[in-house]
């Protein structure tokens, strides 16, 4: 009996202890992988954290770089500027360029084709081809009847103007000129005055109506606006308009002047004429400047 129990005891305490064993291999197996899933799982944090870390460097080095370049590729602000005018070097010209000659055509065709007319000549000085300083002389001749009350005016005599003239074109060297002028005119003259007898309306008879040798002299200014033009080399051609105010005439107990020369027919408010001048231009300085460019 006893060695029954004994038996059944060591029984219980074998099959005790291979459970135990059992047991205690389960929990060491079950211990291991538990240790090898945490080992596991630790790496894969390792590894998930490396991988942020890596690309969280890579994007902020990225964004840094854009950022670098961004900053790089922004214009600086201009300073400003002080405006500093280039100006053209312009051409020296001389003082004194040459002179001209010219003779109006006019005059000698109003002599021949009506009852006055004149013989003119200038002589103009050119300074640095913008001033012009001028002289005019002629001879001028009158004729004429009225038809209405049949008195007769004639005169022969010299005048003279005296101006300057300035050229008006931006460009001083080429040869073509547009001006504006100024004159002063004089003239002393006699002229004769004649007409039918004057009758007395009281006592009857005539008196004879002609008186010669009446002395006046005569003074008016002129404004001028004129072209020059170049056909030929020193040969040109230039037509002007001009607007004449008479000053003052000697006065007498005659007549008053019905023509004055130089001047034209004498009127209120003043006169207009125009001159068509053919012209020798001797411009030597002009020449030179060319040259030198």
């Amino acid at each position: 009996m006893k060695n029954e129990e004994l038996k059944n005891k060591n029984a219980v305490n074998g099959i005790s202890y291979i459970g135990f064993s059992i047991g205690f291999f389960h929990l060491d197996k079950a211990k291991t992988h538990v240790n090898a899933n945490a080992t596991h799982c630790l790496r894969q944090v390792k590894g998930s954290t490396f991988f942020i870390l890596h690309s969280s460097f890579f994007i902020l080095s990225f964004f840094c770089s854009l950022s670098v370049k961004a900053q790089g590729n922004i214009p600086e602000p201009e300073l400003p500027t002080q405006y500093v005018e280039i100006k053209e070097e312009k051409p020296k010209i001389p003082f004194f360029q040459g002179f001209t000659l010219s003779a109006d055509v006019v005059g000698v065709a109003q002599y021949f084709l009506s009852d006055y007319g004149s013989v003119e000549a200038a002589l103009r000085l050119n300074l640095k081809n913008t001033y012009f300083p001028i002289v005019e002389m002629g001879l001028a001749d009158c004729d004429i009847t009225d038809e209405n009350t049949s008195i007769r005016y004639k005169t022969r005599a010299p005048y003279a103007r005296v101006g300057i003239d300035f050229n008006m074109l931006k460009n001083k060297l080429q040869d073509n000129r547009l001006y504006v002028g100024a004159r002063y005119g004089i003239s002393s003259y006699k002229f004769d005055i004649s007409g039918p007898a004057i009758k007395d309306p009281i006592w009857g008879g005539s008196e004879p109506f002609s008186y010669r040798d009446i002395s006046a002299t005569s003074h008016w200014a002129e404004a001028v606006l004129g072209v020059q033009v170049k056909m030929w080399g020193h040969f040109h051609m230039g037509w002007a308009i001009r607007y004449r105010h008479e000053i003052s005439s000697t006065k007498n107990k005659y007549a008053k002047p019905y023509y004055i020369p130089g001047y034209g027919t004498t009127a209120e408010g003043g006169a207009l004429g125009i001159t068509y001048s053919l012209i020798f231009d001797l411009n030597w300085g002009l020449k030179k400047v060319r040259s030198e460019k």
